[in-house]
């Protein structure tokens, strides 16, 4: 495997496949390789002699080239694969970017603890993490672009949690909320998760889809991202799904698979695909039904719902 100390001996370093990869990551390269030559299969038949400020190279003049380095940028081993065999078993040496350099930013709860007494988490491309003592050990957070910010609240319990932040992304988590399992995707929108609520496993919540859709009449953009709020003790179901736009009110409950986009008030118990109201007016405990059957919420070791009883305000209020 060629390392990063190894790119000395090369005479030549050639960047091939330049997709959205490469414009994803080549901030994060700067300083750190520098490529006398671009490749990409869509420039062989073009007119194209620069990018980004880079000579481009056809494949012919590539396959030309002595003590050279080709580095692939294409994410799909299948992708990489097709164009090893295109540069042949005697052609140049070939490595992926990714095992040269770290790319993206990833942080694990486990890695704060190890900063504490400091809280904040910054680095080079604006990008923020703010947390306490009280920070489990479970959480992994991705940052693929800049300008995000991730706020962890106190005394959270966490089984297993993976934040994916993307570019101007703002995510908070409240204060006393337990995740068994979710993912979070995040970029160009905010997601806000309040205090005392109860996620379930398979839980996943986008600000935005992976890929763009737009009006084929107009060609305009018809899949903006969009903040997703989830209020003061919220109740997600197992494998509930909360995409762009997704609000839901305090002291409510999405049931199993739960999938919507769209906004509900407090104190409604919500189900389907897509979600609709089945009934209002509810609260809820952490009373385990499989051991305890209670008559009434006042019989419950977990009375939390009567602290947002009749509070509606996202930010809670004790009483």
């Amino acid at each position: 495997m060629i390392r990063t100390e190894d790119l000395g001996a090369y005479g030549t370093i050639v960047g091939y496949g330049i997709g959205q990869n490469y414009e994803q990551i080549k901030d994060r390269l700067e300083g750190r390789i520098t490529f006398s030559y671009l490749a990409d299969k869509r420039w062989e038949n073009s007119d194209t002699h620069e990018y980004d400020g880079i000579p481009v190279i056809s494949l012919q003049e590539l396959k030309k080239l002595k003590n050279t380095l080709v580095v692939l940028f294409p994410k799909f081993k299948t992708v990489r694969d097709v164009i090893a065999r295109e540069l042949g078993d005697s052609g140049p040496d070939i490595c992926y970017i990714h095992d040269l350099f770290s790319t993206e930013y990833v942080i694990s709860s486990r890695d704060l603890v190890r900063r504490l007494p400091e809280k904040e988490y910054q680095d080079e491309f604006h990008n923020s993490i703010l947390f306490d003592e009280t920070i489990p050990e479970n959480i992994t957070i991705f940052f693929y672009g800049k300008n995000n910010t991730v706020k962890i609240g106190r005394n959270l319990s966490v089984n297993h949690l993976d934040i994916h932040s993307g570019n101007n992304a703002f995510c908070t988590i409240g204060d006393h909320t337990s995740i068994q399992q979710a993912g979070f995707w995040v970029s160009d929108a905010r997601l806000e998760i309040g205090r005392d609520c109860m996620l379930s496993s398979g839980i996943v919540i986008r600000t935005h889809d992976d890929h763009h859709i737009f009006d084929r009449s107009s060609h305009k953009r018809v899949n903006i991202p969009k903040d997703v709020k989830v209020g003061n003790q919220v109740w997600l179901g197992y494998e509930t799904v909360l995409l762009a736009g997704a609000q839901i009110g305090t002291g409510s409950v999405a049931g199993a698979r739960t999938v919507t986009s769209s906004r509900f008030g407090d104190h409604v118990l919500l189900a389907g695909c897509p979600a609709r109201v089945i009934r209002e007016d509810v609260c809820w405990s952490r009373d385990n039904t499989g051991f305890f059957q209670r008559g009434s919420l006042e019989e419950c070791e977990d009375r939390t719902a009567l602290e947002y009883m009749w509070d509606s305000d996202v930010t809670g209020r004790r009483l």
